[in-house]
């Protein structure tokens, strides 16, 4: 009953935060693009169609977050036909004269999307704050994301970047209870979400490394013991020193298929060469970050250094959950100095739960949550040319959900220490009772 209460006062709390701006948010012009792009939902029905042709818009953007759009928009009784792409190649007074700004009616359909979006996404991240500790790392986890600036800001324009942090954290939820419990169903479902996540943004083709990694690991791990063990076990299942496929390595080994056939089913540009176009997808994709750090010199990131560096002063300092917490409840002289907390939070919690996955071993929900988490962030890093503030998403909410989990292991802490507490004083009463000389230890 707690956990429901809490969902619906942060689901509810979530859409106050993302509605409230909606109609005044300034128009992006990445809004008209993503906009341009609903029709794609109807012509995925037309999988060899001029749409999916080798063409820039198809090849420049997978299409999830059209999909995401074209759904949103039918949702709230608005058609498919929509604007003109904006051209970043004319000015600005150019797409505006030309119609490529959405109609106020789609504009706000699309940003409403979102935000419907965003509030489910702090729901999942509160389900998988409460999975690692309890319900107050749960429900810090869920705050950091619904006052995050970044968070808020994105989740009030019609860009396709929401719809990736949700398929994340319900990515990262999936691969902790496949942690506690694996089973070929969840295994399917997180090789399904990377490459819906993939369908979005490239970047989460990463994750399968880890999966890779862990899966490889635990099987190494068996077949070794088995090795050097050769005695019947009839519990064992498997052929020879092998494990049979019920074990979570061959699981995990699994991912990258799953998530490449799902890469491919929901991307109908890839099905006519889907290795040949892939490769054009990423080389096509290297090629536009490289030309945004030129188009955009004052943006541009000179390496992974600098990508830190620039990470840790906007997520630290210029984009501040914590302050904004501080200015909602009224104590604003404490948001500026305490707006380190986003940044420290993290921190203490990559320590925290480090010493969790050295306790706990390879497949546990920490080891998991930690390994795809860190993976996303150093993808993004590694990978980063320009200072975009989309591209600080997935880092928010990596940073959101390890923050919770600091706060959740320190309210845990401090509940152990106040029962010890309780504790010590009928122990002290129980000793003295016991004392000779004491009146319940005379003889009777």
């Amino acid at each position: 009953m707690v956990d429901i209460v809490l969902v619906v006062a942060l689901f509810a709390a979530a859409c106050v935060s993302y509605f409230s701006n909606v109609d005044n948010a300034g128009f992006h012009p990445d809004e008209s693009r993503w906009l341009n792009r609903a029709h794609y939902i109807a012509d995925v029905l037309d999988p060899f169609g001029p749409t999916w042709n080798d063409q820039y818009l198809t090849r420049g953007q997978p299409p999830i977050g059209s999909y995401v759009m074209g759904l949103g928009l039918l949702a709230q009784g608005r058609d498919l036909d929509t604007n003109p792409a904006w051209d970043f190649r004319r000015s600005s007074q150019f797409n505006r004269q030309n119609g490529m700004v959405p109609v106020r009616e789609d504009l706000d359909a699309g940003r409403r999307t979102n935000a419907f979006l965003g509030a489910l996404t702090v729901v999942v991240v509160y389900l998988l704050g409460r999975l690692l500790t309890n319900p107050v790392g749960g429900v810090v986890s869920a705050a950091l994301l619904i006052a995050h600036p970044l968070v808020i800001w994105h989740n009030n324009l019609a860009l396709a970047d929401t719809a990736l942090i949700l398929t994340l954290a319900v990515l990262f939820y999936a691969a902790a209870r496949f942690a506690d419990r694996p089973s070929w169903m969840w295994a399917i479902v997180i090789g399904v979400l990377v490459g819906i996540g993939a369908a979005n943004k490239l970047t989460p083709l990463a994750l399968l490394a880890p999966l890779v990694a862990i899966g490889g690991l635990l099987l190494l791990r068996d077949i070794w013991v088995r090795w050097q063990r050769p005695l019947r076990d009839i519990n064992w299942q498997g052929f020879g020193p092998i494990p049979s496929f019920r074990h979570p390595g061959w699981m995990l080994l699994a991912t990258p298929v799953i998530a490449g056939v799902t890469f491919v089913a929901v991307y109908p540009y890839l099905w006519q060469q889907p290795i040949w176009r892939t490769w054009q997808l990423f080389a096509f994709r290297r090629a536009e970050n490289d030309g945004q750090a030129e188009l955009f010199p004052k943006f541009r990131v000179d390496g992974p250094l600098d990508a830190v560096s620039r990470t840790w002063t906007n997520l630290g300092d210029r984009w501040s959950a914590t302050e904004r917490i501080f200015q909602w409840i009224g104590l604003d002289a404490l948001g500026r100095p305490l707006s380190w907390l986003d940044i420290a939070l993290p921190l203490i919690g990559l320590v925290a739960m480090g010493v969790l996955v050295v306790r706990c071993g390879l497949l546990s929900r920490y080891s998991i949550v930690l390994a795809l988490t860190g993976t996303q962030v150093a993808a993004i890093i590694l990978s980063m040319r320009a200072d975009f503030e989309r591209y600080y998403l997935p880092i928010v909410l990596g940073a959101a959900i390890i923050g919770g989990f600091a706060v959740g292991i320190g309210a845990s802490g401090m509940m152990v220490a106040v029962r010890r507490l309780r504790r010590l004083p009928k122990r002290q009463e129980t000793a003295l009772a016991g004392t000779p000389g004491s009146a319940s230890a005379q003889p009777r």
